[in-house]
């Protein structure tokens, strides 16, 4: 009786507790799946934790989104020269303010080079602009991976296929033959 009376006190205070996303059904013994829902993977420890609701994340307050929905890959810092070496087409869009794309902010982390700026704040109203590059490779990135995978996640929501999102955003790159300050 402790237990469920702690468990209703848990989801009373958290109504979006983490759940393994599948159920068993009395009757028959089968599994029965249900949605998935998760945070934007961001680098932070909640990215890992599924929820069976949608909701808000406890630890980052990001509104959850269904797992099946982020078709989005994932590269580490330490591989984006050598990628963009042997995929010199491949699209570079930095999702930062013109100002941290300009090198005006302190820090000022330089950018990628052959990159284009479209922050974040603005991607869903310029997706016509970039309309043509929805077929090809693209790297999206920020300062520290945090708005990077919102706008990988709008991207392959508008039908962009081959999205890539940069971890750890250019805070972290420490190989800078391929960055411009």
């Amino acid at each position: 009786m402790a237990a469920i009376f702690k468990f209703s006190i848990l989801y009373v205070l958290f109504p979006c507790t983490t759940q393994t996303g599948f159920s068993q059904s009395n009757s028959s013994k089968k599994v029965i799946a249900k949605e998935v829902y998760v945070c934007l993977p961001f680098g932070n420890d909640c990215d890992k934790e599924e929820f069976t609701q949608p909701c808000e994340c406890i630890q980052c307050k990001m509104k959850l989104v269904k797992k099946s929905s982020i078709t989005f890959k994932n590269i580490e810092t330490t591989a984006i020269c050598a990628y963009i070496k042997t995929h010199p087409n491949t699209i570079l869009l930095d999702v930062r303010t013109k100002e941290e794309f300009e090198g005006k902010t302190d820090p000022n982390y330089g950018k990628l080079i052959n990159a284009i700026n479209i922050p974040v704040q603005e991607l869903e109203g310029r997706l016509s602009g970039i309309a043509s590059y929805k077929k090809k490779d693209i790297i999206v990135f920020c300062s520290h991976s945090y708005r990077s995978p919102k706008a990988s996640y709008i991207l392959t929501q508008h039908g962009f296929k081959k999205v890539t999102n940069m971890l750890g955003g250019m805070s972290v790159m420490k190989n800078n033959r391929c960055v411009k300050h």
